[in-house]
């Protein structure tokens, strides 16, 4: 068999084998590589191209080499496109053994799978608002560690076709690894912000009769000592799993040293094709994979060695923040990233690095503020794009609820509408955020950007799915029978409608389209009270969701509830008020 069309047939089908999430042994893949060689020929046979007598090589300049295409919504079964996310980082399995391949079990948790997306949004009126009866469950933009974005299932993305996708995405599957990579940003920072930032001498062993000791120890602690000290530990074990991925940017000049020693006079002479790697570089790679533990099969050592020299280059290059939050799906596109695309792996990743910097550092600040007690998110205004855009005073800044503006319509409220609300069908508040279950909370996502024209627009970093929550649309509760033509959001009951003519927040400075115009979100109503048994403190707020699938960096839309509110969204200077109605001091 031609050593150079088998081998671009197996580099296909390990391309294939990460993509699909599929295990592999040597064993598998030679017979696959024979077969698909084999079907090669017979084809050629049947068609003529040849006359039986040629060699393999002979029918290399027939075939055509296709470029690695990743996946999206038409490609492949939904099985083994599902199949692709699991749990966990990428192993480089030792794929060398001959013995009995074992089915891979599928683990709950939060892959990434381009297919599904969780169906229904709230329903919307003619003018972009909604509301029930019976609450719906929503997740709580004021939670300190943003609920849902903790343990989003970052499955729910919607699958676009690829010239669907902004100009800055090669492919639905690079928009899945990016987002993967924020996910894991997210995820880490939460987990280190509930303890904070700190360097400690904390209790680390690998003695596990020190590790029953320490636990016993800690089963005896007061409760609140027995939080902080797991906090601790926590934010200890999430910032160690990000230092010891990190350290693998390095592996490869610690290879080469050890490279540097061997004498060539010990080596093998070279063969098959050339890989870019020298014998010495071969020999140093298996060396240090036996002294740290790692599997020597052949095609372990060739995966390895590919990718701690692209992650080393990567960081030479000056990539960081895309390698400190690296997911198991941005490894397997390392894997499977073609030597002979357009442009090369290093610049590819480096093009992320450089466009997502900035927001991936915006979400480090803006998580250890709300781990820090900023529930109106006031780091927003913090950002100096936003400062020069925007003349908000901190006051007039909320995106943690919408409360009432008076004490006497609040109660007047309540004796009107507390008799037709139901207990069973009410919301539960805890402490400062509201327990809600069956939607994603994207809140932590959404950033202001400039325009051109000197407008902020509102948009995710990430993809939004249909029915997702994306935070609370400012402003004050209003139960009176005079609504503002401008500032006002009629509610479900009457007299009850929202006032954000002296509160604004993030998503209140979101386009707006004329009524009956076109929309992406909607506002919703939701109610709740404190207590469900008693039906205390019933109150409401307006929510906004996702109507449609939106890609990052695109714009966020509302109808506006009135056209003399479409007209007040229009003017510059209104926007650089956040659309209030005060008067900017210079």
């Amino acid at each position: 068999m031609d050593d150079t069309v088998s081998g671009l047939a197996a580099q296909k089908i390990r391309e294939l084998f990460a993509i699909c999430g599929v295990e592999n042994s040597e064993e598998l893949l030679r017979s696959l590589t024979a077969h698909a060689v084999n079907h090669l020929r017979e084809a050629q046979l049947r068609t003529g191209r040849c006359s039986g007598t040629e060699s393999v090589s002979q029918l290399k300049g027939m075939t055509i080499e296709t470029p690695f295409t990743p996946p999206h919504g038409k490609r492949g079964s939904e099985r083994l496109m599902k199949q692709a996310a699991t749990e966990g980082r990428t192993i480089y399995n030792d794929t060398a053994g001959t013995g009995e391949r074992k089915r891979k079990k599928r683990k709950s948790g939060h892959g990434l799978k381009l297919m599904d997306q969780q169906p229904g949004a709230s329903r919307s009126d003619e003018i972009g608002i909604s509301s029930d009866n019976a609450p719906q469950r929503t997740p709580s933009p004021q939670t300190h560690q943003t609920s849902q974005a903790n343990e989003t299932n970052p499955q729910r993305l919607p699958t676009p076709h690829d010239s669907s996708l902004p100009s800055f995405f090669g492919s639905a599957y690079e928009m899945k690894v990016i987002t993967t990579i924020i996910m894991e940003c997210v995820k880490s920072n939460f987990a280190i912000a509930k303890y904070g930032q700190h360097t400690s001498t904390a209790m680390i062993t690998t003695k596990l009769a020190k590790t029953q000791e320490y636990v016993d120890e800690l089963s005896k602690y007061s409760y609140d000592k027995a939080i902080k000290t797991i906090r601790r530990d926590t934010a200890f074990s999430a910032g160690k799993a990000i230092q010891t991925n990190y350290n693998e940017t390095i592996f490869w000049p610690i290879i080469l040293k050890c490279a540097a020693l061997i004498d060539p006079a010990t080596l093998p002479p070279a063969k098959g094709p050339v890989d870019g790697f020298s014998m010495a570089e071969k020999a140093a790679t298996r060396k240090f994979m036996e002294d740290i533990g790692q599997s020597l099969g052949s095609e372990n050592q060739r995966q390895y060695r590919i990718f701690w020299k692209n992650i080393y280059e990567m960081r030479e290059a000056g990539i960081h923040k895309v390698l400190l939050y690296r997911s198991k799906e941005f490894d397997s596109f390392c894997r499977s990233y073609s030597r002979t695309a357009e442009i090369s792996l290093v610049n590819k990743i480096f093009k992320w690095e450089k466009k997502y910097l900035p927001h991936i550092e915006q979400l480090e600040t803006r998580i250890l503020s709300l781990s820090g007690g900023d529930l109106k998110r006031l780091s927003y205004l913090n950002d100096p794009q936003v400062r020069r855009l925007l003349k908000v005073p901190e006051t007039s800044w909320n995106n943690a609820s919408d409360e009432w503006a008076s004490v006497a319509e609040e109660e007047t409220f309540k004796q009107c509408a507390a008799e037709s609300l139901f207990a069973d069908n009410l919301g539960m508040r805890h402490s400062d955020e509201l327990v809600y279950e069956g939607e994603t909370d994207k809140s932590v996502f959404i950033t202001l950007l400039p325009e051109e024209d000197g407008f902020l627009f509102v948009s995710s970093i990430i993809p939004i799915c249909k029915g997702d929550f994306l935070g609370i649309f400012a402003g004050a509760l209003r139960f009176s029978e005079k609504f503002s033509g401008t500032h006002g959001i009629p509610g479900p009951t009457g007299r009850l409608w929202l006032d954000y003519s002296q509160v604004t927040g993030v998503l209140n400075q979101m386009e707006v389209s004329e009524p009956g115009g076109k929309a992406n979100v909607c506002l919703h109503w939701d109610v709740f009270c404190g207590d469900v048994e008693t039906q205390s403190d019933i109150s409401w707020r307006v929510s906004v969701k996702a109507t449609k699938q939106t890609m990052p960096f695109e714009p966020l839309i509302r109808m506006a509830a009135q056209h003399g509110q479409y007209e007040l969204h229009l003017s510059s200077e209104n926007a650089e008020k956040g659309f209030l109605e005060i008067a900017i001091s210079q």
